[in-house]
């Protein structure tokens, strides 16, 4: 996750939805989401590469990516992508396949890449009948200008000819974003993925209420848009400031996770709207996101250390938990 700025658009340009769902043939993601066992994915990024230099893709080694995905496997059987670079992502999804795990929402970081687009397509062909699949285009780059609506159309476009029929789409920015006109961020693609964050947003909030505030948040985007919302992003840092330890960090998972991990609108607009939370946020602390941003909250959201250590929230997490 990146730090929260204010980027106006100046570009009034629809976003239209690309594809519409009926609940006959419901992807096998949501489907995941809300079956049972209870969904639980948690967002990715290996714990020994510094994204910020490409050629860090291709020099992690295969046993560090294993390494990672065995120390989450106890807790989690999905993983959420950010983006797909070809020296690394395909590796991932091969040894989350065989590892067990049985979603992973793929990703691609520049909805202006054609190699992303296209790879992320070929993952999807070749793994659709191993994995509950989704694509996440972009992520926060309308909020802070990497792209423009237009590159988010076109991208789904080309995706839409390439991407089994099956395979969802949606893109992701802050909760916020979401309530702009111009951008019409709840007409695009098949499902809604916001970053919904109380540590940036509402600060002043304890953990419980905190999670209290997300979930309602969520529920309020679901009956607006009348599609699925996945949280994609939201939680608790264990340090960067006060009140944020890692006991708080495990209050807040167990409160957002307690009412369960589906919930509909009360008066839906659609019988397809409702909000998935089995999405944790996010797997390892990232020193690298601190030296980026200035800022030490960044590189604290992980529930197991740089060195795969967990923290409390991680066994919130595991079956048999409770939640």
């Amino acid at each position: 996750m990146s730090m929260r700025c204010r980027v106006a658009l100046v570009l009034p340009i629809l976003l239209v939805a690309l594809s519409s769902r009926t609940a006959a043939d419901e992807p096998p993601l949501y489907a995941y989401l809300g079956g049972t066992p209870a969904a639980s994915m948690v967002g990715y990024t290996p714990s020994e590469l510094d994204p910020r230099q490409e050629a860090n893709q291709k020099k992690l080694a295969t046993s560090s990516i294993r390494a990672d995905l065995e120390a989450l496997r106890p807790a989690f059987d999905g993983l959420v992508l950010y983006g797909y670079n070809e020296g690394c992502t395909p590796r991932i999804v091969g040894l989350a396949v065989e590892l067990k795990f049985r979603a992973v929402l793929l990703a691609i970081w520049d909805p202006k890449s054609a190699a992303e687009l296209d790879g992320v397509a070929e993952l999807a062909r070749l793994y659709e009948k191993d994995l509950a699949l989704g694509v996440i285009v972009g992520n926060e780059g309308l909020t802070f200008g990497r792209y423009e609506p237009d590159d988010l159309a076109l991208a789904a476009r080309r995706l839409r000819k390439t991407l089994p029929g099956a395979v969802p789409i949606g893109t992701s920015e802050p909760l916020g974003a979401y309530a702009k006109g111009e951008w019409k961020l709840t007409s695009y693609g098949d499902f809604l993925a916001p970053n919904v964050h109380p540590a940036f947003d509402r600060k002043e909030l304890g953990p419980a209420e905190a999670a209290a505030w997300v979930r309602g948040e969520a529920i309020s985007l679901a009956a607006r848009s009348g599609k699925p919302v996945i949280v994609k992003e939201t939680g608790f840092p264990h340090a960067g400031r006060e009140g944020f330890t890692p006991e708080t960090q495990a209050a807040f998972w167990a409160a957002y996770l307690a009412p369960g991990r589906v919930a509909r609108p009360p008066a839906a607009s659609s019988p397809t709207a409702r909000v998935f939370h089995g999405v944790a946020f996010e797997s390892f602390d990232l020193p690298w996101k601190s030296e980026a941003s200035g800022l030490v909250i960044e590189q604290s959201w992980g529930l197991l250390s740089a060195r795969r250590r967990p923290y409390p929230a991680f066994g919130v997490w595991k079956p048999g938990s409770g939640r």
